[in-house]
């Protein structure tokens, strides 16, 4: 493939860029390469003019009793990728021997249906070999169905950009000899918003963006999430994922210790491609990409650590003993809940135990009104109760057996909706679910305090999956960059508003109700006041 896709900056860049292009170069004159070079070029000139020629060249790229093998071929012999910089910008595709070693991987995935994950230093060439492999299957393999996604809508397709997915698909196709395209095929007609039709067999590749409904619908060959390490909703698209497809291929550089890093460490298969794989990236390269990051960078971009890519953290302290917490009866329940509906729901239940914060369990859900939330407070299902996955029936029933809790919550929850005609708290008051919180609940400075303070006494966390979650909510929790004088520099005000967030809130909103119990010496109310702004903090709650 072309040798870097990094965009020139500067004269250091340029000089790098010309010394790699020389290795390139220098690299297809081997014997090797110049053999494919010739061999493909005697492909496309004896099939213009050879029905024959064209049928055994068809069936060499199908392959049906080696696919990897075909698929390797189809790449070779009819691919193209793009290079701006370069003199000839359309140059026909050369894989490395990593990429290769990848198609077979990732061919034998999705035939076997099984999911697996990218993890890769940048610039590998990974998009782009989904692109073909996917282009691939299309054309070769009837009754294929697929899916290509990334965080932004830029980056699946925005018409133009040959950056996006779609806009590589389109590259590929355009210089594609048509004799090998579907019949009746007319990019005009079949390559559409977001999706690509093949008129002969029906087969479809379709896109989306980052949601919390991603690839949910009619059954999918295979779903790519492109850097899902990036993704906000990361969670809920590969859950909502789940039930469509058979294979998930999760793709990222490392972001820190999120979602992608959950998977990674799963026990999932795992493809994995470093920079010391790619024949034209050695020492200098190495040095150089090192002199022009970040340490952050460095960590993300180039040598796949996820314990040194994320930078600012809110809470560096936060280190919980995990490990089997579970609910104890008889010390009392809190809950602590940061309100949503597109942008999610957090909820947090613990128990002080010996003077610990014992978190027992958690709960996180985006695209849901406060009223999909009240089963797991009350325990109780509702008469719909089918919009509920059978993991979360279990966690309901098993909150069911709990002694109802003193709720803590965001003081935004008083404000009447325009569309409802009620608040948060008027529902959740309705349900038997009374929210206490305080005005000064609003500043983060104190939420934050607040946190430190109880995160220093300690923290148990009961070890499951949406308990996880929380923890890496917690972890990766960041305050954002900004630009100064040229440099970036993290502004430790108010933290980035992002997956982390919700979770985040929930713990602070929850160290501060604590705090207020021990600074009265008394337990906190689960009655509104009468002005309903909120708790009194010297009434006792009632049994």
């Amino acid at each position: 493939m072309n040798p870097e896709e990094n965009t020139i900056v500067d004269t250091g860049a340029v000089s790098e860029f010309e010394r790699r292009k020389r290795l390139y170069l220098a690299w297809l004159e081997e014997p090797e390469q110049r053999e494919r070079l010739i061999a493909r070029a005697q492909y496309n000139k004896v099939a213009l003019s050879d029905k024959s020629a064209q049928i055994l060249i068809y069936n060499l790229c199908e392959n049906k009793a080696n696919p990897g093998e075909g698929c390797i071929f189809f790449i070779e012999n009819f691919c193209w990728t793009y290079d701006p910089r370069s003199r000839n910008k359309n140059l026909p595709v050369v894989l490395f021997d990593y990429q290769k070693d990848a198609v077979r991987y990732i061919v034998d995935h999705i035939d076997r249906g099984e999911n697996f994950l990218i993890e890769k230093s940048r610039d590998m060439g990974a998009s782009w070999l989904i692109v073909y492999i996917f282009l691939w299957y299309w054309l070769f393999r009837d009754g294929t169905n697929l899916l290509l996604g990334s965080y932004k809508e830029k980056l699946v397709d925005d018409g133009v950009n040959q950056d996006a997915l779609f806009g590589k698909l389109e590259f590929a196709l355009r210089n594609m000899p048509q004799w090998i395209l579907p019949r009746l095929f007319k990019l005009s007609k079949h390559r559409q918003k977001l999706k690509l039709i093949n008129p002969e067999n029906q087969n479809i590749i379709s896109g989306d963006t980052m949601n919390p409904n991603f690839g949910r619908g009619a059954r999918k060959t295979a779903i790519f999430y492109d850097e899902l390490g990036f993704w906000e909703h990361a969670k809920d698209s590969w859950e909502a994922g789940a039930d469509t497809t058979a294979c998930q291929i999760a793709n990222s550089t490392p972001a820190g210790k999120n979602f992608y890093w959950k998977l990674r460490t799963s026990g999932m298969d795992v493809l994995t491609l470093p920079w010391k794989l790619h024949p034209l990236k050695d020492d200098a390269w190495y040095q150089f990409e090192k002199s022009r990051r970040t340490e952050e960078s460095m960590a993300q971009e180039i040598d796949l650590s996820y314990e040194r890519s994320q930078e600012g953290r809110v809470y560096p302290e936060w280190n919980p003993t995990q490990g089997l917490f579970p609910y104890n009866d008889l010390a009392p329940l809190y809950v602590s809940m940061d309100f949503g509906n597109s942008d999610g729901t957090a909820i947090i239940w613990s128990q002080l135990v010996d003077g610990k914060l014992r978190i027992v369990d958690a709960f996180y859900k985006t695209g849901e009104t406060i009223d999909f939330f009240l089963p797991f407070l009350t325990g109780l299902l509702p008469s719909d109760y089918f919009r509920y996955s059978k993991k979360e029936v279990e966690k309901i029933e098993e909150h069911r057996k709990w002694k109802r809790g003193t709720v803590f919550g965001d003081p935004a929850g008083r404000f009447t909706s325009s569309v409802t005609n009620q608040s948060v708290f008027t529902i959740l008051r309705d349900n038997g679910i009374h929210v206490n919180y305080q005005e000064n609940w609003k500043e983060f400075q104190n939420r934050k305090t607040a946190v430190k303070l109880r995160v220093r006494d300690g923290v148990e966390l009961h070890k499951n999956d949406d308990t996880d979650y929380l923890n890496m909510c917690i972890e990766q929790a960041a305050y954002p960059k900004v630009k100064r004088q040229g440099e970036e520099e993290v502004r430790s005000v108010k933290p980035n508003h992002d997956w982390t967030s919700h979770h985040r809130s929930a713990l602070e909103y929850l160290c501060l109700g604590l705090q207020d119990i021990k600074a009265h010496k008394a337990k906190v109310s689960d009655k509104f006041k009468k002005d309903g702004k909120g708790f009194n903090p010297y009434v006792r709650r009632r049994r």
